[in-house]
């Protein structure tokens, strides 16, 4: 009964055509490109899905290259900063070492005698001295020694004030120490930091003025 119907209808439509002039291979040839128009369509929806599932992946890598980008010019930015702050600071302490060389002066006996009887009384006062090198050890560490002081240059064991006296950092950057060992005699520009106490080695402590080099040559 279907396939009467279907058959009824396609003769229906063809007397149709018949009867609006278009023949059934016009008829067949507009069914045929209807579909090749069809199949275009279905291929550019394909490739337009495909375009857009590329182009969402290069917006990906692109925003990854630009996160990877902006953090490169944010370090640069940084070390930049850090770098012209080093530089400042540098220069700022290079600064106020030369003014505390130029503020230094030479003191008489007695008046080394009171920084040394009192050091606290006497901080950032900037003094010339003499000394001789004690200790320069793995003891004291590399950027402090322990030495004998006198306000003029005199016989190497006629320094008579034992003192301590650190430089740089105070800990292990110090290279204006680097040619300097025990029993070296020694002009030293130095500031006054106050008092120190340490042990010493036969028992007891004992406390001595605390200088922090400001530069430092052989006498």
């Amino acid at each position: 009964m279907k396939r009467f119907f279907i058959a009824v209808t396609a003769v229906a439509v063809a007397f149709s055509l018949s009867a609006c002039g278009v023949s059934s291979d016009d008829f067949e040839a507009a069914q045929a490109s209807a579909s090749s128009l069809a199949s275009d369509k279905q291929a550019l929806e394909a490739e337009l899905a495909e375009t857009k599932t590329t182009l969402a992946t290069v917006q990906d890598e692109a925003d990854t290259l630009r996160a990877a980008e902006d953090e490169r010019v944010a370090k640069q930015e940084a070390d930049t900063a850090r770098k012209a702050e080093e530089k400042k600071a540098k220069e700022a302490a290079e600064k106020a070492q030369k003014e505390k060389e130029n503020k230094a002066k030479e003191v008489t006996k007695r008046q080394l005698a009171q920084i040394v009887k009192n050091p606290d009384s006497h901080v950032d006062e900037n003094v010339i001295i003499y000394a001789r090198i004690t200790q320069f050890d793995s003891g004291t560490g590399p950027c402090t020694f322990r030495a004998d002081v006198s306000q003029a240059l005199v016989g190497k064991y006629d320094y008579e004030h034992n003192s301590m006296f650190a430089a740089g950092d105070g800990i292990s950057d110090c290279k204006e120490l680097d040619d300097f060992v025990a029993d070296d005699l020694v002009k030293i520009t130095a500031t006054v930091t106050g008092s120190l106490t340490y042990d010493t080695t036969i028992g007891g402590s004992t406390t001595v003025p605390m200088f922090k080099v400001v530069k430092i040559k052989r006498s």
